[in-house]
């Protein structure tokens, strides 16, 4: 009886610890397929941005400036004394060369958006194109 109960106990013991390596060797091969060397492998290269040939300030700039900018330069809030929603004001911003500089995070200027992502390549292509067509009022 003890040569069984013995044989049952050592049986359960080396089950037990197989199904442990068969979870370690699981789990293993689980995390081991999640790394990779280069993001770009998986989501793919970025897309290409080419900007409108005629950037329209109500079309294109306009939703830019509300997703990322009208929250703090606003004509209530005004932060850095600054409205971008005072189609003066910003056109003084663009031309004088502060709003791309602060976009681009270009040394000397304040990175905007503060404390947030820098805006895409794409959006600041558009801004660029705005500007040097002369900041037109379309």
């Amino acid at each position: 009886m003890v040569d069984a109960t013995a044989a049952a106990l050592s049986h359960t013991f080396y089950a037990t610890a197989t199904v442990l390596r068969l979870r370690f060797l699981f789990l293993l091969l689980i995390l081991g397929s999640c790394a990779y060397d280069n993001a770009e492998d998986i989501a793919g290269p970025a897309p290409e941005c080419t900007p409108p040939a005629e950037v329209s300030y109500v079309q294109h700039i306009t939703p830019l400036l509300n997703r990322n900018c009208y929250a703090c330069h606003n004509s209530a809030l005004q932060s850095g004394n600054v409205n971008l929603q005072d189609f003066g004001q910003l056109q003084q911003q663009a031309r004088s060369g502060v709003l791309l500089g602060n976009v681009k995070h270009l040394p000397g200027y304040k990175p905007m958006p503060q404390g947030g992502a820098k805006l895409s390549d794409c959006d600041i292509a558009l801004l660029q194109r705005w500007v040097e067509a002369g900041t037109p009022n379309n």
